[in-house]
């Protein structure tokens, strides 16, 4: 499965988007939860939207590194470097309140939340959260430079360059706990940390 980038402003509408509507451990009468996610790129950062359409988030988190996935959430892991399972875990809350992990070995045993003083006061990532009458969504940046500090060899992508990576939806507290995703994940338990399921992003 393909997710073209599209050139257009982040700030307009989603005109190519991957749609985050897989529900791998939906009980049959559960509610249904989808969302959207958009990322564009120069020759600084990735440039990702993501918006849940949802009428009642639960937002309580404030802080970097709180767990907001607790919270209602949406994430983006991506693996930076081809051949490569290491990633990165992006997962901020309706406040833009954000937890940012790095996993060097692929695994959710050994991700970490990133220490940098600047990705934790937002100055780096700029994460920002707005919402409507039926979703709300967040907007953020991820420096190229940012990524080096932990993946060196990380490069500039250019249009053909394939990042795999997955976009999820999720609340664990929500009175039904919910779990939606771009690319499917066969396990018989929620477990977003499994970047052999990751799809396949397309910059263009």
């Amino acid at each position: 499965m393909i997710f073209r980038k599209t050139n257009d402003s982040i700030g307009g509408l989603f005109r190519t988007s991957a749609l985050i509507e897989t529900m791998p451990w939906r009980k049959a009468g559960e509610p249904l939860h989808t969302a959207r996610a958009e990322v564009q790129y120069d020759a600084e950062a990735l440039y990702v939207r993501m918006r849940s359409y949802e009428t009642m988030p639960l937002a309580t988190r404030r802080n970097f590194g709180d767990p907001v996935c607790r919270d209602s959430c949406l994430e983006f892991f991506f693996a930076p470097k081809a051949g490569d399972n290491a990633y990165f875990n992006f997962e901020l809350n309706p406040l833009a309140a954000t937890y940012t992990g790095f996993s060097p070995e692929g695994t959710r045993q050994s991700s970490r939340l990133v220490s940098d003083p600047d990705a934790a006061d937002n100055s780096l990532f700029k994460a920002s959260a707005s919402s409507g009458p039926v979703f709300w969504e967040v907007s953020y940046k991820i420096p190229y430079s940012f990524i080096r500090r932990y993946v060196s060899d990380f490069k500039t992508p250019e249009p053909g360059d394939v990042l795999r990576c997955n976009f999820y939806t999720c609340c664990d507290d929500a009175p039904v706990p919910y779990y939606s995703v771009w690319h499917n994940i066969d396990t018989p338990s929620p477990d977003y940390h499994r970047p052999e399921c990751f799809g396949a992003l397309v910059f263009e």
